[in-house]
């Protein structure tokens, strides 16, 4: 299958009109995007992972690309943002329980859907998320203005481009897709980092009814090791942790087809 064959849709969650990604048929998967992006990071594993059986979906955030924001507003916390993407699923799929992956703010999401959905779910995968914010960012609220933030561009440049892996950083055609893939991003870009500042989920964490597998890249320097071994640690002592070398923070964008099978394997063994 390739990218030509996604096809986009819109559908409201809660009077939300939201946009989403989708190709193949079979178990339902979700991705994630990262802060201040949309969907485009998936559009190489979605045919990926329908070629292995699924329906693969991945959707804008609300305010992101072409989903509307709710209320008109940026949302400004992790648990606004998973509460979405489980009304998104259930407005979508009714019953029907997907694997769900989330990447950076994505992963996040996946921990606190972790923390308060586990049950709604399949399985779980954050990829370079946490269960609280690292500490890598001043909490970013005085500069949600555009005309306070003369730096928000050149910082979501570097945030992405330095952070990919380095064999990704060697392929001057991605580097720019990704670059391109940030750049409608100030508000919502804002408000999704603002989320992962004040984003803290520890305290609900331990009793995940879903497997978890814990995704992170070698080269991205944001998630120390550390970090992450300690998230998975507070899911639950069945958690796994996949730790791949020359990833850095986009794994679905850099390798998608490796990260589909590391999905898959992991979906068809534990579920």
């Amino acid at each position: 299958m390739a990218i030509e064959q996604l096809t986009g849709h819109y559908i409201d969650v809660n009077g939300t009109r939201t946009f989403f990604d989708e190709i193949g048929e079979g178990m339902p998967f979700i991705g994630v995007h990262t802060a201040g992006s949309d969907s485009r990071e998936y559009q190489y594993l979605l045919p990926e992972m329908a070629a292995r059986g699924y329906r693969a979906i991945a959707l804008d955030l609300p305010g992101h690309s072409r989903s509307y924001p709710i209320n008109w507003e940026p949302t400004r916390t992790i648990n606004d943002h998973a509460e979405f993407v489980y009304d998104f699923a259930r407005t979508l799929l009714n019953e029907e329980k997907a694997v769900v992956a989330g990447c950076s703010i994505g992963g996040c999401i996946a921990f606190d859907l972790i923390a308060n959905h586990s049950s709604d779910f399949r399985a779980i995968i954050p990829m370079e998320g946490l269960a609280c914010g690292a500490p890598i960012l001043p909490h970013p609220a005085e500069l949600e203005e555009p005309s306070w933030s003369t730096a928000w561009k050149p910082f979501l440049e570097y945030a992405a481009i330095d952070s990919l892996g380095k064999k990704t950083l060697a392929n001057p055609r991605k580097v720019k897709e990704l670059w391109w893939q940030h750049q409608n991003a100030h508000q919502a870009g804002n408000g999704d980092i603002q989320a992962w500042a004040s984003h803290d989920v520890r305290d609900k964490l331990g009793d995940a009814q879903c497997p978890v597998l814990v995704v992170k890249g070698m080269d991205d320097f944001w998630l120390p090791e550390e970090l992450i071994r300690q998230s998975a640690e507070l899911v639950g002592k069945d958690t796994e942790v996949a730790l791949l070398d020359g990833i850095g923070h986009y794994p679905m964008f850099e390798d998608p087809a490796g990260i589909a099978k590391l999905i898959d394997d992991f979906v068809k063994r534990t579920t």
